[in-house]
This record gives structure tokens, C-alpha cells and sequence, in this order.
């Protein structure tokens, strides 16, 4: 019997978002691809916002023992960020302003369809597994002092090309991954 995935009333949507995307960019040639690019990356950038909340709010219903090791020195840092098995495949943290199309795709439509496929199927393995990311997020927060996301995930044109649907279940995942930022919000 498979096992439920925590959170199902957040999972199961984006779940289904994402297989929704993952059978567009298969059913399309990548010679095509610039026929739908514009949607596919609209639906890339915020599929990719819900992931990293999700994973935020998995975090927040973690308890970490007391950290018992003195933090790193900066040398121990440098020789950990070049070691390979320390680079993640998903960034959990966001950077910099809202993410959503930050070009339209200089390169050939079928670099792009192998690049959005790729990250789509990234995304499907994080959503597979996310208790290992949500861990290392737990861990990486007990260390962090600055936001770990953006208070606009995606760029306002991806909210409107996808829906208010969308929207709703970025504003409630949002209000459970940052609940001290919504405090005192009324979003009756």
C-alpha cells in the first residue's frame, strides 16, 4: 500500500500540476517547443515556488535535536562547498527578486524543451521524496538568519497566464511555509 505523502491536501495538487506539465513537455516535439514555451516556463517557475514552500512547511514539523557541534570555521566552509557530494540538486533557499522567465529562452526550442523537462523531472524527484529535503532545509534554517523566501514567489504575469487557482494554493502554502509573516493578515 503506498504511503501518503504528509501534507496531502498540499501534495496532491501540485502533484497533479506537475504531471500535468511533465505530459505536455512529452506530447510536444522539441521542434515545437516555442509554441508553448511561454506557458511551460510560467508553469515551471510557479510549480517550482510550491515545491520549495512545501518543503518549507515540511521543515517547520521538524525537531532537531540541540545542535551540538560548534559551527564551522569559514576555512572548513570553503573546502566543504567545493566538495561534490555537498552541491543539491534543488535549491531550497530562494535568491535575489521573483523568479518566473528571466529571458525568453535565447536558445533553441529544443534546448529549451530538454532543459524544462529536465528541471520538471528534478522537481517530480524532490516531490517523491521530500523528507530528506525537508531535513536538510530544517538544518539549514537552525544556521540561517536571513528569509529563506521571497514574499513574491513568482512574477506577477506567471500568476495571471496560470490562474486564480494557482494563486489561492501559492497564497495558502505561502501562509504555512512563512506563518509568522502572515500573522495578523486577514485574507478572508
Amino acid at each position: 500500500m503506498p504511503k501518503t505523502p504528509p501534507h496531502p491536501h498540499f501534495w496532491a495538487p501540485i502533484a497533479n500540476l506537475l504531471a500535468a506539465l511533465r505530459a505536455l513537455l512529452r506530447m510536444t516535439a522539441p521542434e515545437a517547443f516555442a509554441a508553448i514555451a511561454p506557458d511551460a516556463r510560467a508553469q515551471l517557475a510557479a510549480l517550482t515556488a510550491l515545491v520549495r514552500r512545501y518543503i518549507h512547511v515540511l521543515a517547520a514539523g521538524i525537531g532537531l535535536p540541540p545542535q551540538a557541534l560548534p559551527v564551522p570555521s569559514p576555512e572548513d566552509r570553503k573546502v566543504r562547498a567545493g566538495d561534490p557530494a555537498r552541491r543539491y540538486r534543488f535549491a531550497l533557499m530562494e535568491q535575489g527578486g521573483a523568479s518566473g522567465s528571466h529571458g525568453e529562452g535565447e536558445d533553441a526550442p529544443g534546448v529549451q524543451w530538454a532543459l524544462l523537462m529536465q528541471a520538471a523531472e528534478r522537481l517530480a524527484g524532490v516531490l517523491a521524496g521530500p523528507e530528506p529535503h525537508a531535513r536538510r532545509l530544517a538544518k539549514a534554517l537552525r544556521r540561517r538568519f536571513r528569509p529563506p523566501l521571497r514574499d513574491l514567489p513568482v512574477r506577477w504575469h506567471v500568476t495571471r497566464r496560470l490562474g486564480p487557482g494557482l494563486d489561492t494554493l501559492m497564497m495558502d502554502l505561502d501562509a504555512a511555509a512563512r506563518p509568522a509573516d502572515w500573522a495578523g493578515m486577514d485574507t478572508s
